[in-house]
């Protein structure tokens, strides 16, 4: 079995999340749907005012138990990620079989404060580009670096294809194709 966390917080994208843990679902991939909020709350307040509702709190899981942990963007998000200790201590300590996946805000502001780049090849929301090491940033829309286990995006508008590469490299890409084709995309 294929196990996902997706991390929430208040001020987390809606676009991005929703959409990550929609297109993983369609690929019966388990995703736990994971609150960061500070006080514990299941229920966060995302970007643009819509609720979301997690279905466990960080402090309840066992971060060895997912094949990948993945992180939305957004603005406060990103900073609620960048600010959990907790949080960070799981992402320093993932194994080396764990994959790591952050678009939008969090490239830079979660991983790129904390040096969890290493030497992975990333991008992120152009607004925040400034933020990561010349030498690492690359401007594809969707940046898979396979030898660091990062998959990075860049925003939004890039959810989809983001989710679809996170597919891709949890289940193969023929399964990505066969979640991709009844969505109708251009």
């Amino acid at each position: 079995m294929t196990k996902v966390m997706v991390a929430i917080a208040p001020g987390s994208e809606e676009i991005e999340a929703v959409t990550i843990i929609d297109v993983l679902r369609r690929a019966d991939i388990t995703v736990d749907v994971v609150s960061v909020c500070p006080t514990a709350s299941l229920e966060i307040c995302a970007s643009r005012g819509v609720k979301l509702l997690a279905d466990v709190h960080l402090n309840q899981i066992d971060a060895s138990a997912y094949d990948m942990l993945v992180l939305p963007g957004g603005v406060p998000g990103s900073e609620v990620f960048r600010d959990s200790v907790h949080l960070i201590e799981i992402l320093k300590n993932r194994s080396n079989t764990q994959w790591l996946a952050a678009i939008c805000a969090a490239p830079a502001l979660v991983l790129a404060s904390h040096d969890l780049l290493g030497e992975a090849q990333v991008t992120c929301h152009p607004g925040f580009q400034k933020d990561l090491p010349k030498q690492l940033l690359s401007t594809q829309r969707v940046v898979v670096d396979k030898t660091h286990q990062l998959i990075t995006s860049q925003g939004p508008g890039t959810a989809l294809e983001f989710s679809l590469a996170l597919v891709a490299q949890l289940k193969g890409q023929d399964c990505a194709n066969a979640v991709a084709a009844p969505m109708v995309l251009a």
